[in-house]
């Protein structure tokens, strides 16, 4: 049935030409491909278990199925096994379910290669760390990950503060007692946090002259493969570069990288003025700047990319990780008030802002974030292709296979998680997590590329997430205490995450102070 409405939407004329097209793709994939890597990949695809496809399509309509995390991925494992058969048009992929599987594939340098399908990100995100792979990639990696040693993170904890209680503010006396929706207030702290640690733009100044930081193209656009995947013809750039959704997206990019061109001019600036006598925090684009004033090789075009790539990314990552664990938080009043308890303990009711210190003792909330990230991962679909021959269980992949990871589906392993749709903070405990595989969680990825920011992140969280609680008790909204999860690269909550703030009997206090939470 789902096959006939899908084929009475397209036109005879429409059918043959995406036919033809994928015959001429096909024929030259294989002409440049080891034909018998893909005969493997095929003759291993029709063994095994996976989502009924459709003809020519495969399994590219599967992304409009509103249901597709609660109906495919939370059940993969029962329904399929830990192997599962995707079809992408022609191409086989494999989706790898159990840990053990996992780590061969993840931890090994022999497989840090993306898919073609993060080609589809470049019209957006240009090419950094996420979608760059091969020499580019592990160049970029070692060049970047120093600015994110934990001690120079902990210099953006003032950016992570002044972001959260810019947060406080927003919400006011005129949200309590009222329904919210948490997601749209926690982006806009995110972004705050963003603009501040990637590209320079201080919180406290957002009238600066020197940038109209409301007109930000950081806070607009959206990837388009959900819908080239839901019109798989739009798969190919031949065909795709003609549309007007290209055009759209192309213009979206040269915004990105027009304003980001602007951040750097005026970074540069500053430091050729104030040298190491900045008093301005430094931000992310500072270090890439210099990083490119050592290595020639790594040029302006690249500070872009990687500069887009972690505004973008950052965005839906973190602002969804923290509305998801709020949400959570308010369903769940006894893991809230062991939050609270623990804030109290480690503030003692002041109202100073917290330090580095302080965040590594939020470790029961640290307890309540994971099981969120558990959960609703933020990125619940990652991809990989194998740059050998990989033996899993009972099958071998061949070299070249594409592979995709679901930390959605690995997060809901019964045999790991029982229980595994309950929200349950103690799986996150010392003694619960010492003998768990090391790779059945994995929210930030794993091995040689887990994100670089993940340390970054759960930083911003706690933040964000005390600063709420110390001056709010979470409450669900009636009716409102369950939301349907989408996929749109991301995972969205549909209708949003709605919860009340009700004033806490000793909240803290808002004294100006520079080492208050009021600064």
């Amino acid at each position: 049935m789902f096959v006939e409405k899908v084929l009475e939407r397209a036109t005879r004329t429409e059918l043959c030409s995406i036919l033809a097209l994928l015959v001429i793709s096909l024929s030259i994939y294989l002409f440049y491909a080891h034909l018998d890597t893909y005969l493997r990949s095929v003759i291993l695809s029709l063994r095994l278990s996976g989502p009924p496809t459709l003809p020519i399509l495969g399994n590219c309509l599967l992304i409009k199925d509103k249901d597709l995390m609660r109906n495919q991925a939370a059940k993969a494992f029962d329904l399929y096994g830990s192997l599962v058969r995707i079809w992408v048009l022609f191409f086989p992929f494999f989706v790898v379910l159990q840990p053990e599987d996992l780590q061969v594939i993840l931890s090994s340098q022999k497989h840090t290669n993306k898919v073609f399908i993060y080609q589809l990100m470049h019209n957006f995100l240009g090419d950094g760390l996420i979608t760059s792979s091969g020499l580019k990639w592990s160049t970029h990696r070692r060049l970047i990950q120093p600015a994110f040693h934990l001690s120079l993170l902990e210099k953006f904890i003032g950016t992570f503060v002044d972001a959260s209680q810019s947060l406080y503010e927003s919400v006011g006396a005129s949200a309590v007692g009222t329904d919210i929706n948490i997601v749209s207030i926690v982006n806009n702290c995110v972004v705050d946090i963003l603009n501040e640690a990637v590209l320079g733009v201080p919180i406290k100044k957002k009238g600066l002259d020197l940038v109209k930081i409301d007109e930000s193209p950081f806070r607009q656009g959206k990837l388009m493969i959900p819908t080239r995947f839901s019109h798989p013809w739009l798969l190919f750039d031949g065909i795709y570069h003609w549309t007007k959704l290209a055009n759209d997206e192309l213009n979206q990019k040269k915004r990105l990288h027009d304003f980001t061109r602007q951040m750097i001019k005026i970074r540069r600036e500053i430091l050729a003025n104030t040298g190491n006598n900045n008093a301005e925090r430094k931000c992310l684009l500072d270090y890439m700047i210099e990083i490119s004033e050592s290595n020639p090789d790594f040029t302006e075009q690249d500070i872009v990319n990687e500069a887009c790539t972690f505004m973008l990314a950052g965005q839906d990552s973190v602002g969804g990780a923290v509305a998801f664990t709020i949400f959570l938080l308010a369903q769940n009043a006894e893991c809230q008030e062991q939050c609270h308890e623990e804030l109290e303990r480690i503030f003692d009711y002041s109202d100073r802002a917290p330090t580095m210190s302080d965040l590594r003792e939020m470790r029961y909330l640290e307890m309540c974030i994971k099981e969120a990230l558990r959960l609703y991962p933020t990125v619940p679909l990652i991809a990989r292709k194998l740059g050998e021959e990989v033996r899993l269980s009972d099958h071998t992949l061949p070299a070249g296979s594409n592979i995709f990871i679901c930390p959605y589906a690995t997060h809901r392993l019964n045999n790991i998680y029982p229980e595994p749709e309950k929200f349950n903070p103690e799986r996150f405990s010392p003694e619960n997590s010492k003998d768990r595989h090391p790779y059945a969680f994995i929210p930030f990825s794993a091995g040689p590329r887990y994100c670089i920011g993940n340390r970054f992140a759960i930083m911003e969280m706690k933040t964000i997430v005390s600063r709420l609680l110390r001056s709010f008790q979470l409450l669900p909204v009636a009716g409102k205490t369950t939301f349907d999860v989408s996929y749109r690269i991301t995972l969205r909550a549909s209708g949003g995450l709605w919860v009340r703030l009700k004033p806490r009997d000793h909240p803290i206090s808002q004294t100006r102070d520079s080492d208050c939470f009021g600064l």
